[in-house]
């Protein structure tokens, strides 16, 4: 779901955009009056730049309009402009929110880095001592067939464990695939596994979605630790480790790492139907801006709180038994977040624990898939909104956080569309300054528009520092973040997520926001860059 202060930040950006990097004369002249008033005439002048000057302080709350006889004279503000500087203050302090969220994440990691001189230290623990972990892989077979075994490949032979690791892969299909269900038993009785891995791979039949088949492998874990992975998640090398030395740390009963996408070089010039050129290194930037920042701004200011995402996430079993995934949800982890939340259960975020996912195939397939997503927000807000008001195992932080989640970004949506739709256009036509919209207008504009840039250039600043880790791909990635985050690349997300906001209520309303869409995977290729 969009983040409110993002949304804030791009509604800022939009209303001083026109005017903001223009000069500000006064002397700009109007192509006709805006209003038809009847001034004091002793109080015009015949330039706008006098009338300011004699209006002094007063020019907080007054603009100039012209008048017949090529004079210019004050008046003040009326409903309209007290409606538009609402609106504006409002931005203002979402964005300046935003700005200094991100500053503090972004200060905050660095000075850990600058404190432990190096990469983080994980501690190892004996694998007798360490707890066992059953890596449960939910799984659509007729659209996963091609890619479950390369999966199921890398978590047992390359993903690190602190203790024990099995791995479950729990399939539907609606018919029978003789040749990859042959291959699934062939893995279950071969010996090659490092470190005696154990895995399984159990049909649920009368499964017809993923929750279900995350509800079969709950009722048969026995080890105390869970981690869940979507079938076309490569999780790094370190992941795991790094979730288990954060719930260690923290007591936490989930810890939530981060996605990044693995297919970067699957067809960048968009040359398949229905593409769009770069649009995995599009969706990676934005994940990284995210995951990396976002998502983190909304946990440490707000929620008090991580949230479950679906995948690459590390549970402990007796927390996860105690609610099952719904059936009938577009979004099953976020409806199960909220239970557990609700419940009072800690989720903790960990950024660091990476997991290379595919992207959707085509800008239909993301469609479908976001569609999918806006439309599982939707209803678990509406399914569980009053329950943040009722719950009795909330703090009063926790409360309000989710509140701010799940149901103040409505209102942050429609606050952003009045800026880009009435804010844009009226100061195209009457740019900013004292002038045109006096001094109060003026000041909430520039600064919706300097704390938009915030974000910005942090997330950049955040990608370059992060580059060497994945090498050249690190650097592309900082040049994809730089234009995803900025104002042009912010208003272009804003306009796809209010139009998927938009269908996912119409959808809601009509009662059509019925099936789950599945979205289309493909081998991964390589390519240029």
């Amino acid at each position: 779901a969009p983040t409110p202060a993002v949304s804030a930040a791009v509604a800022g950006m939009a209303v001083d955009a026109s005017g903001f990097l223009e000069q500000k004369s006064l002397m700009r002249p109007l192509p006709s009056p805006r209003f038809e008033v009847a001034p004091e005439l002793e109080a015009c002048h015949h330039s706008a730049a006098a009338v300011v000057k004699e209006l002094g302080s007063r020019s907080w709350f007054s603009y100039v309009t012209p008048v017949e006889g090529g004079l210019f004279c004050p008046r003040s503000y009326d409903a309209f402009e007290w409606t538009f500087a609402s609106l504006l203050s409002v931005m203002a302090a979402l964005s300046a929110v935003m700005c200094l969220g991100t500053a503090y994440v972004f200060l905050r990691r660095r000075l850990r880095r600058c404190v432990q001189r190096g990469p983080r230290n994980i501690e190892v623990v004996h694998l007798l001592d360490a707890p066992a972990i059953t890596a449960v892989i939910p799984c659509y077979l007729p659209n996963e067939q091609h890619i479950i075994e390369e999966t199921i490949e890398w978590i047992m032979c390359s993903v690190e464990s602190p203790g024990p690791l099995e791995v479950l892969v729990v399939y539907n299909t609606p018919c029978d695939l003789p040749e990859i269900e042959a291959r699934l038993k062939e893995l279950e009785s071969a010996k090659h596994w490092p470190e005696g891995r154990r895995f399984r791979a159990e049909r649920v039949w009368e499964s017809q979605s993923k929750a279900a088949n995350l509800n079969w492998a709950v009722r048969s874990l026995e080890s105390p630790l869970v981690v869940i992975y979507d079938a076309d998640h490569h999780p790094d090398v370190d992941s795991l480790m790094l979730l288990w030395a954060k719930m260690g740390h923290t007591d936490a009963d989930c810890v939530q790492g981060s996605y990044y996408m693995r297919n970067l070089a699957d067809n960048q010039f968009g040359c398949a139907p229905a593409s769009f050129p770069f649009l995995a290194r599009i969706i990676d930037a934005e994940f990284f801006m995210d995951w990396h920042l976002s998502k983190l701004v909304t946990r440490n200011l707000f929620l008090g709180n991580g949230y479950f995402s679906g995948s690459n996430a590390l549970w402990r079993t007796s927390a996860l038994v105690s609610h099952e995934f719904c059936v009938k949800a577009q979004t099953e982890d976020v409806d199960m977040a909220v239970q557990q939340l609700l419940d009072g259960r800690r989720i903790e975020f960990c950024a660091e624990s990476r997991s290379g996912e595919l992207a959707p195939t085509s800008c239909l397939a993301m469609w479908k898939q976001r569609l999918r997503w806006t439309i599982g927000w939707d209803e678990t807000s509406l399914k569980h909104g009053g329950s943040f008001f009722e719950a009795d195992n909330l703090t009063a932080r926790a409360r309000c956080g989710l509140v701010w989640t799940f149901l103040v970004r409505w209102a942050i949506t429609l606050f952003t569309m009045g800026g880009v739709y009435v804010g844009l256009p009226l100061t195209t036509y009457w740019h900013l300054s004292v002038a045109n919209w006096g001094l109060l207008i003026t000041f909430l504009g520039h600064t919706c528009f300097l704390m938009g840039l915030g974000p910005w250039f942090f997330a950049t600043m955040e990608a370059i520092a992060q580059a060497p880790r994945r090498g050249r791909e690190g650097a592309v990635q900082a040049l994809f973040v730089f234009l995803v985050a900025s104002p042009v690349g912010s208003a272009a997300f804003f306009f796809f997520n209010l139009a998927l906001q938009l269908t996912s209520l119409f959808k809601l309303w009509r009662g059509t926001a019925l099936g789950w869409e599945v979205t289309q995977r493909a081998r991964p290729q390589r390519g240029f860059l």
